[in-house]
């Protein structure tokens, strides 16, 4: 009785839940992704920041608060090219990246995979579904603490974050 209820289990979520990476581990990979980030983040800063420094045509070179000031006002042009390298840094680091080797940083350094329902690595079509839905649902990452360790997007998106 016990082993038809186990295989009827088993066929309704063919992945088994000791597999299925717990809340935890998936907090660590987010703050090794966001430590990534920021690591990134604030070197790609600096880089842009001193090009701006040099392609200026401010009198106050020496002093950054009123270079800031003249570049905001006479060459806003710089400030935007600055944040728009920043956006498309995090856009590469965040999505570009991930999409060809289906992990992030954080992914990469906790050792977790995605799979679909059967553990097969998720094609690219897939792996963007699970991203889209990871964006509008993340609320639901809640739903990881609960004994089937799946958030809304996975379920949405068949796929499933491995250990």
């Amino acid at each position: 009785m016990m082993d038809q209820a186990q295989e009827e289990e088993n066929l309704a979520e063919p992945v088994a839940k000791g597999r299925r990476a717990g809340p935890y581990i998936r907090l660590l990979a987010l703050f090794y992704d966001l430590v990534a980030i920021a690591i990134v983040l604030f070197v790609v800063g600096q880089v842009t920041t001193l090009w701006m420094m040099v392609s200026t045509e401010s009198p106050f070179i020496g002093d950054p608060q009123r270079t800031r000031a003249y570049i905001f006002e006479n060459e806003f042009h710089l400030l935007l090219i600055n944040w728009v390298i920043l956006g498309v840094t995090f856009i590469f680091i965040q999505y570009i990246y991930p999409l060809f080797k289906r992990q992030t940083f954080g992914m990469l350094f906790t050792n977790l995979t995605v799979a679909d329902e059967y553990e097969q690595d998720v094609t690219k079509a897939m792996y963007i579904k699970r991203e889209l839905f990871k964006i509008i649902l993340f609320p639901t990452y809640i739903m990881s603490f609960s004994k089937n360790r799946r958030p809304l997007y996975e379920k949405f998106s068949n796929t499933y974050l491995l250990k």
